[in-house]
Parts: structure tokens; sequence; C-alpha cells
């Protein structure tokens, strides 16, 4: 027998490819249809399914009428009454199918009731219900924006009185699986506002799991001050709390004493606890593991004139620099005790980060490593977190903005070389995690300069154009054909991967072959495309968006610092200043980690940009510019 298939949720279906129509039909045969249709699904094989996203936590059930019945008593129910009655009996089928995991099965009853019943004939707790077990379904298939559109009725402009705490609950899972922060955080605390921890250590720890990445608590929604509790008061408190720590370090003990005095019995004292032991032990002795000759010299020396930057402003911080060319790290742990060192910064190269053995390193010593490790970011040592200078970053950045920024179709152009191909991957990857069902993306690779033309020519649809006007000429004949070749209507904007000379190049290439009726296309490069001595007398470069450390842009409030390394090393160019402002955050983050690993919505301000940490791996989250003909312009 072949199964019923769901489709658009639950308002069309199929019956071997057929569109099944259904008219009112009398309540025996409804519910005929309701036991054909599972029957169907039970005995026929399904197509595989994506697997779900499993929620954080267990819902709190839809309060079923008699837990010990099963659907199929349910559905026997709903035979013998009408009405309000047989609604309500099957929507007691679906729920408990949805507690058995059945998921498909109740999507067919749910969608049966909505097919035979208008919502004038449901009660407001009826169809309260209908939305709340098509969320669920719709959460178990991880459609999150749908379940987001779904919840709505139910949370405006007033909260459900019939589903209160399952609606707030499977909200909140929404909002954290889109990382939704700001409006988990809601959530979280209007669900604590009806349901308190009251002394659950594991309810304190979830309410914690998802506060701690709220990167405004001033822009966070709270209950009614007339309807807040005491402990919705303590975590709003306590958020606001470790922010301010943030802003004013020196004064971080008086802060959380302060919070202690006034919520003194919380059960979020546990995070202060934390903060407490994670700053118990200094981190004023610091060794630094950089190439200092060969190779990498010029780049592990820029990085240390960063460092010292510094460390001139954190005279508590003793720091001793160590040549990883001339390091047997197998003696490292020696070096470490020698030194007493108390924190270890590095090493640069990645090589070199997997060199050392981390389960000879002592167990509570901090660790910030200058690079990734090739095959993995599992942190091998408790304290180890990964902080790089890497494109990929860049990359994933411009994906995320170009998407945010409402563009659908772009096209990638990448030097056809091993690493081109790498970076044009990532950022496909990237712009896919953009978006539920994917988007459409092109690529196109060159190796010379005649290939950057034609991949442009190609990527922006000029080529076909040109082909089908020389068979229109020719078909033509004698008569004389005056057209141009039109450029794609349906790409939007173009990602550039590789340095200043190829976009210098394949900007005016991308410019010349857009049609004369269509809009530029905007075009977003990485800070590659941005360099000391850039030849700004040209316009090749006019309004190409990039992104780049804040400490090279204009007006930057330490650009004087800038300005005073570069005619100290007047050899430097903007990737050498890169490094410097590398090797200063470096030094800034580690006495700054275990506030930002305790709380991950909490950043550090840095020259090469904002940063926070996410799974042990520091995130940097640069600025965007334009050229604007001459000048560099920060957005």
């Amino acid at each position: 027998m072949p199964c019923l298939t769901v489709y658009s949720m639950f308002h069309e279906y199929e019956l071997d490819g057929t569109k099944m129509t259904v008219a009112i039909v009398p309540k025996k045969l409804l519910l005929c249809m309701v036991i054909l249709a599972l029957s169907a699904c039970s005995s026929s094989p399904q197509k595989p399914t994506p697997t779900p996203t499993k929620p954080s936590q267990e819902y709190t059930e839809v309060p079923l009428q008699q837990q010990e019945r099963t659907a199929n008593q349910w559905l026997a129910v709903a035979q013998t009454v009408e009405g309000a009655a047989q609604v309500d009996a099957l929507l007691q089928a679906a729920a408990t199918l949805q507690r058995d995991e059945q998921w498909q099965k109740s999507a067919v009853v749910v969608g049966q009731i909505q097919r035979h019943f208008s919502s004038s004939q449901l009660a407001p707790s009826q169809q309260q219900l209908v939305a709340l077990l098509e969320a669920r379904f719709a959460a178990h298939e991880a459609r999150w924006p749908y379940v987001e559109q779904l919840l709505q009725p139910l949370l405006t402009p007033r909260l459900t009185a019939d589903y209160p705490q399952q609606t707030l609950e499977l909200a909140l899972q929404a909002a954290r699986a889109q990382q939704h922060w700001q409006q988990a955080a809601h959530f979280q605390l209007q669900l604590v506002n009806i349901r308190p921890t009251e002394g659950n250590n594991e309810a304190a720890q979830a309410v914690w799991d998802t506060l701690k990445y709220v990167s405004q608590p001033s822009d966070v929604v709270l209950p009614p001050a007339s309807q807040r509790t005491r402990e919705v008061a303590g975590w709003a408190a306590l958020m606001r709390t470790l922010h301010e720590i943030n802003r004013q370090p020196e004064a971080s003990l008086s802060l959380a004493e302060n919070w202690q005095q006034q919520f003194s019995a919380h059960p979020g004292q546990f995070v202060l606890d934390e903060l407490t032991k994670l700053t118990s032990t200094p981190r004023n002795n610091v060794v630094v593991l950089l190439p200092l000759s060969g190779q990498y010299q010029a780049q592990g020396t820029a990085v240390r004139d960063g460092m010292v930057m510094a460390l001139a402003r954190q005279p508590q911080v003793k720091a001793t620099f160590v040549d990883t060319n001339q390091l047997d790290f197998s003696r490292l742990p020696e070096l470490l005790q020698q030194h007493q060192a108390n924190l270890l910064l590095g090493p640069l190269l990645k090589p070199n980060v997997a060199a050392v053995d981390a389960t000879l390193l002592p167990e509570g010593l901090p660790w910030l490593t200058l690079n990734e490790q090739e095959a993995t970011l599992d942190a091998q040592h408790a304290l180890q977190h990964y902080f790089a200078l890497d494109s990929e970053t860049e990359i994933r950045q411009a994906a995320a903005h170009m998407a945010a920024q409402g563009h659908r179709h772009p096209v990638v152009f990448a030097p056809d070389t091993t690493r081109g191909r790498q970076q044009a991957e990532v950022f496909a990857q990237a712009w896919q995690q953009q978006f539920a069902d994917g988007m459409p993306l092109e690529s196109g690779n060159y190796s010379t300069t005649d290939e950057m033309k034609s991949a442009v020519q190609q990527q922006l649809g000029v080529s076909q154009s040109d082909a089908r006007i020389y068979q229109v000429k020719i078909a033509a004949g004698k008569i004389i054909v005056d057209a141009e070749a039109r450029s794609r209507a349906d790409l939007d904007s173009v990602y550039l991967v590789g340095g200043i000379e190829q976009t210098r190049l394949l900007k005016p290439f991308i410019d010349v072959n857009i049609s004369a009726f269509r809009k530029a296309l905007p075009v977003y490069a990485n800070s590659g495309s941005h360099t000391l001595r850039n030849s700004l007398s040209e316009n090749d470069l006019d309004n190409v968006r990039f992104t780049e450390a804040p400490w090279l842009l204009p007006n930057h409030t330490q650009q004087q610092m800038l300005e005073d390394m570069l005619k100290l090393r007047s050899t430097w160019g903007y990737n050498d200043a890169r490094l410097a402002a590398f090797g200063h955050d470096a030094v800034v983050l580690s006495q700054r980690l275990p506030l930002l690993q305790l709380m991950p919505g909490i950043s550090a301000e840095g020259l090469t940009g904002n940063l926070h940490v996410e799974a042990q791996r520091i995130i940097r989250e640069l600025q965007w510019a334009r050229f604007d003909e001459h000048e560099v312009v920060a957005r």
C-alpha cells in the first residue's frame, strides 16, 4: 500500500504521485482516511530524511488526558464522538504519536485536522495546540524559520495561557539553533520566570549555556518588572556585571562582590566561582615561542614587535622570547620550569604547534597557540586556545556579510592554484551554510591575464551572448544587425580570492563586461587587496569592498601607534603591520581569556578585529572598508 507523503508541512498530500483533494466528509470516513494513511506509512518504505537536530533538553510534554492510552485508542475514541470532542481526540492522538517519536504519523493526523476543520470550528486552545504540534514537527526537521513563524501567534501579543512552557521551550530551541542569542536569552528568562531552577544545578547550567552568548545584555527583553522574579533579575544583572568587568577589568573584584551581595543565594553564583578559579593563578610570566631566525624570521620579528607594544602597556607582565629554530621541543617542559612560566604563547608556525607534546605541559598552564594545527582544532590541553591570522576567517566573514546584504547569486574568481582553489572552496562552504536549502554559486579560475578575461566573460555570460549574436548575424545574411552582448541578469555580486595584483586586473574586466543598462555588480575582496603602497592614482580598485584589520584603516584610535611603527620599520608593508597587530592582540588576549571563555558573548577590541572565543578558538571579526576613488573609507 502506498504511503501518504506530506508536503509543505501539512497542507498538500500526494498518493502515488497524484494530488488528493478532499471535500467535507463524515466523521467515520475522515477517521478511515487517517487510519488508512497511518497504516500506509507503517507498511511502505520511506524516502530517507535528513537527521534532525535534537533538542538540547527534553520538552515539557503536551498535557495528555490519559497517559496510558495509545494513539490508536485515541483514534478509536475519535470515531465515537463529533465536533470539538473529535478534534480533542485527534489532537491527543497526534500528541501521543509525537511523545512516541512517530513524527510522520503525527503529521498525518494534524494534517487531516487542518484539512477538515476550519479555524472557526476550533476553540482557541485547539488552534494553539495544532500550531504547537506543527511547530514541533518542523523542529524535528530543523526548519527553524518555519518554527518561529508557527509559534508567533502563541507568543504575541501575549504568551499563550494554555501551553506557555511548551511554547517557550520550542521558541528557545529555535533561537539557539540559529544562534539568535539575544532572542534566545529573552525566551530563556521568560521560561525561568514561570519555571524557576529551584536549586537544580543542571537547570542553572542550562540557563547559563544560553545567557553566556549574549553580546548586548541591555537589549534583552525581560519580563515586566511587576512580574519579574528575583531569579530572573539576578541572571540579567549577572550578564551586565560580566560585560562591565570586560569594560573595567581593574574593577572586577568590586563589581563581582556587588552582584554577590545583591543576589547572595542566586543559582548563578557558580559563574563567578568559575571566574575566580580561572583568574586565581597569575599570568605575568610568559614564555613566547617564535621563529626569530631562518626562513620565517621576518614574520616572527613582526609578531614580537607587536607583543612588545602591548607589553609596554602592561608592565606587570614579563615575557621571555624563545627562537623556535633553536629549540628542542622535547625540552619545552624543562624550559617552562626554568623560567617559572605561568603562560605559554605560540608557536607561530603550524608544524611547530604540532611539535608541542601537550601531555607534557603542566596541567594548569594556559596555552595560546598562534596558529592552528593542520589536522584538527580539538584542543589537546585543558587550557589551550587557538588564535590565527588566517585568510579563511576573512573569507567566511565575507560569505556571511554578502548573504546578510541580500546577495543570493555570487560568482567567485580565484587563481587556478592549490591555494586559490582551497580558498574558493572555503567560500563555497561558508556560503551554503548561510541558507537552509542552499543557494546558487558560480566560480571561475584563471592562471594568466588572458584567462582572467575569459573567466570573467564566461561567468558573466558575455561569451554566450556573443555566440548568439554571431549566429543571428550569420542567419541574417546581408542584413545589418546592430547588437551588443549582454551580461547575465541573475548574478548579483562578485568575490575575489587573491591579492592586490589580481584585484587590480579583474575589477576593470568585470566593469566593462557588465551590460550598460545594468547596475554595476558589487565586488568584494579580502585584505590582500589593501597594501601600504597601493597606486591609487588609478581607479582600478574604485568601490571594491574588502575586510581589514581595524588598525590599518583610517581614523583608528591607535593610528599614531601604527604611523610610529611604520617609521621605525621603514621596510615594512601592511602584511608586516598585520603581524604586529596580531602579536599585540595575542598579549591582550592572554590576559583577558578567562572572562572571554566564561562568557563567549563578550568580545575584546583588538587591533586585528573584535575577538571572541568559540569552542577554544579565537574568532576575529574584521572591519569592512571600500576604495572610494583615491581613498580608503572605513565602514
